[in-house]
């Protein structure tokens, strides 16, 4: 999803998976990935065994179907290895986030795990993930499946510590109850002041005709929920997969989004509409499909999330068993003072990177499984048809190489949790949801405020950690009614004193100078 999620801190983020800054890049050539001075040797082949290898994977996410866990199983079968495979669910990343800096520095990781950009940066200055530059030619299927910029990613000085999820594309998208509107007269809202109106009705007039005040007009999982109407300020607060300010750019400089002016006057706003009651009291505790779940049980009517949460047939279908007259539709975000945004995109970023612990060195026959593993699920072939199509017969055939979906298919669920190194994602999502394709390129073709929070690293003396929990516990209590607005001032000035919030601008002033996207 996705989600994109991807959706932010307090709020919200065994082969056992558990899941939730470029440095300068090598020169690679045909022949493989350039080796920095300094790397470890790849160890040397172990004696082949028939006896699987245990393995533990940790991911943060929604979970795991039935199905999803068959296919799980098939390819450890497939490579020889017992999968102990975790996936945390979560209201926000930072839980995920600070179960794995508990782990590693307990030196109790999972073999496979992933961490976020400043995780990524972090545990490579400590020794604690495992440099894979040496180790590409062992994954000729990920040196082919992937481009020089995703590795970019995945790289801390040139060195490549992590593999990036190679790119997805914008899933979020404001969906509302149509035949909620039409009952009480209200036409689709083009404005910020419009959509408020229809949260406002859809918890105060009996939508669902009940005769009781027991509708919310708005859910969603963690401060995501709000991002377009951030958007509409043109402020913008995390992503679907963050949550923080974000680097952007304006009038040709760097400018950190949470301590705009904008972001004051969409708090405001965010504030008064929290005001009216009509905002689902759990966004901040909406775990895995919590938010839709309520959206299909008809107990809210305007929900921001993944199309793929509403959208696919399974879902329609829970919608429509609880009143078969219920329809979500698709809404462009609101317009306001700042434009029309659809939240924030960050294109600098990766879904997750995928870690292996250094001491995974220590026990060669593992190493050489988990490399064995992402190698075999990503690129063309078996593994990859396997995390993204399920089992051939049952949820696809072939027809040449084009891959046509069976009924069946609704089945996979999750599946997406599988492809840990991602996949080619416009093909993928046509052909395994064609009934989708609308819902799809609306989402794609979206506005959304460009931010490059993974350009930048994190200077020396500034604990990014510290700085994105204060930020995201504040903004929570200007929302909340807890923190005045009008403290917003001096919100802004701890940012730039006790957290150093300057420092992390001015490397990323740097770091976006060098990359030429300002002057």
């Amino acid at each position: 999803m996705k989600v994109s999620f991807k959706l932010c801190a307090v709020i919200g983020l065994s082969f056992s998976i558990v899941a939730s800054g470029c440095g300068k890049t090598e020169s690679v050539t045909d022949g493989g990935t350039a080796t920095p001075s300094g790397a470890t040797a790849a160890p040397a082949a172990s004696p082949k065994s028939t006896t699987p290898v245990k393995l533990s994977v940790l991911i943060g996410g929604t979970g795991l179907s039935d199905v999803d866990k068959k296919i799980q199983a098939e390819i450890g079968k497939k490579i020889g290895v017992d999968f102990d495979f975790n996936v945390m669910q979560t209201s926000n990343n930072n839980e995920y986030a600070n179960q794995i800096n508990v782990r590693v520095a307990a030196g109790n990781v999972p073999d496979i795990f992933t961490v976020s950009n400043d995780q990524m940066q972090q545990f490579s200055k400590q020794g604690a993930i495992l440099d894979l530059t040496n180790y590409m030619d062992k994954m000729p299927n990920v040196k082919k499946a992937y481009s020089a910029a995703d590795l970019t990613k995945g790289k801390v000085d040139g060195k490549q510590m992590t593999l990036p999820k190679r790119a997805a594309v914008p899933y979020r998208t404001l969906m509302l109850r149509k035949d909620w509107l039409d009952k009480l007269n209200l036409p689709i809202p083009k404005t910020l002041d419009e959509l408020a109106i229809v949260i406002k009705a859809f918890h105060d007039r009996d939508p669902d005709g009940n005769g009781k005040q027991d509708t919310y007009g708005l859910t969603g999982t963690g401060l995501d929920v709000f991002a377009p109407f951030f958007g509409a300020f043109g402020a913008s607060y995390g992503t679907a997969s963050s949550a923080e300010g974000n680097l952007m750019i304006k009038d040709d400089k760097v400018a950190y989004s949470t301590t705009q002016p904008e972001m004051k006057q969409a708090l405001k706003f965010i504030n008064d509409l929290y005001k009216s009651g009509a905002i689902d009291p759990d966004i901040l505790t909406n775990k895995g499909n919590a938010a839709s779940t309520k959206a299909q049980k008809g107990q809210v009517g305007v929900i921001y999330s993944n199309w793929s949460d509403m959208f696919k047939d399974e879902f329609v279908k829970l919608t429509t068993d609880t009143n078969p007259n219920a329809k979500f539709i698709t809404i462009e975000p609101p317009v306001g003072s700042g434009g029309k945004f659809n939240g924030a995109f960050d294109n600098s970023a990766a879904d997750w990177r995928i870690a292996l612990p250094k001491a995974l060195e220590k026990t060669p026959e593992k190493l050489e499984k988990a490399l064995a593993y992402l190698n075999f699920i990503t690129g063309a072939g078996e593994g990859q048809n396997l995390v993204m199509f399920g089992f051939e017969g049952t949820h696809y055939t072939k027809e040449g190489d084009a891959i046509k979906p069976l009924p069946a298919v609704s089945e996979l669920g999750t599946t997406f949790q599988l492809q840990l190194t991602g996949r080619d994602e416009l093909p993928y999502l046509y052909t395994k949801f064609p009934k989708q394709k609308e819902y799809i390129d609306f989402a794609i073709n979206l506005p959304y405020i460009k931010v490059y929070n993974n350009f930048s690293k994190i200077p020396d003396g500034l604990n990014k950690s510290d700085k994105d929990r204060f930020e995201n516990e504040e903004i929570i209590k200007f929302i909340y009614g807890k923190r005045p607005i009008d403290q917003f001032d001096d919100f802004v000035k701890t940012l730039n004193t006790t957290y150093q919030l300057q420092k992390y601008v001015d490397e990323a002033d740097k770091a976006f100078k060098e990359k030429g996207l300002i002057k």
